[in-house]
């Protein structure tokens, strides 16, 4: 069962506001060649990410086995991030764009493709293959929903930020995701060595959202429901969705969520809040 299933119709209806309102971002820019602060990427390679995501976020969905062109962009590693990091290299090798029509296209018909996928869906709880997440890992279609809903909304910043668009991320879009992303995805990119001798519970409360309770003991995590019937939690966490994305996406500081009151941390050991992030991997 998943800690935190998200809204089907919430999740949908995100999907596809915040993939078209991408999709034109990239159809009004004059080149695609630009490059994107913060990454190794132009704003069409990064168009390119965006489409392999949908597209084999999509075919997992509907259980479909994966196409020689999404098969042959599956990297290796020791690590979900170095797993990721693999995979995303082989993507931008492999999916080109000559103009941004193009590319507003292909990122429209991709995310179209998944939001019928979710739709379409007898069951948010199934779990799929997801071997772009390492050997043998299997995520939730709702998980996958949501992590598009996330892709779409950081890297629609990232866009804007290299085309000269808005680069606001919608809270509402951000609230429908968070949560689900957050508690299905942190168990497995706990840091072994930041993690290492520390046992504590932490309460993830995110703003306008369903919060969770995060258990961590030797490099272990587990998500569960609140409210925790284990024990009192020893810090609680509270932070706004959009706080949330670029903290975990690495596009914001924690120390400026914190100045900002994005990120509030209460609780017995409160000093844990501002540790909790790097006791993750970078996705």
């Amino acid at each position: 069962m998943m800690t935190v299933p998200p809204d089907r119709d919430a999740l949908v209806e995100a999907l596809g506001r915040e993939s078209r309102r991408v999709a034109e971002m990239v159809r009004r820019a004059e080149r695609l060649d630009a490059p994107v602060p913060g990454l190794a990427w132009s704003a069409g390679q990064l168009a390119g990410h965006l489409c392999v995501v949908y597209r084999a976020f999509a075919g997992t969905v509907r259980g479909e086995a994966f196409g020689p062109e999404l098969a042959g962009v599956i990297g290796t590693g020791d690590t979900l991030p170095e797993v990721v990091a693999a995979t995303n290299a082989r993507a931008v090798e492999v999916v080109h764009f000559e103009r941004p029509a193009e590319a507003a296209d292909a990122l429209a018909e991709g995310a179209s493709g998944l939001a019928g996928a979710l739709a379409a869906s007898p069951d948010l709880e199934v779990a799929r293959p997801a071997p772009w997440y390492g050997a043998g890992v299997t995520r939730y279609v709702a998980t996958l929903g949501a992590i598009g809903v996330s892709e779409t909304l950081v890297h629609g910043r990232d866009l804007a930020l290299a085309l000269g668009g808005d680069p606001r991320m919608p809270a509402a879009a951000a609230v429908c995701a968070a949560p689900t992303v957050m508690s299905e995805m942190l168990p497995l990119l706990v840091d072994q060595r930041a993690a290492r001798g520390l046992t504590a519970t932490f309460e993830l409360r995110v703003r306008g959202g369903r919060g969770f309770v995060l258990h961590l003991s030797e490099g272990v995590a587990r998500s569960t429901p609140l409210p925790s019937a284990d024990r009192p939690v020893d810090c609680v966490i509270s932070l706004s969705a959009c706080a949330a994305l670029l903290v975990a996406f690495n596009r914001m500081p924690v120390w400026r969520a914190i100045a900002t009151g994005q990120i509030l941390s209460y609780g017995r050991r409160p000093w844990l809040g501002p540790r909790f992030r790097g006791l993750f991997l970078n996705p």
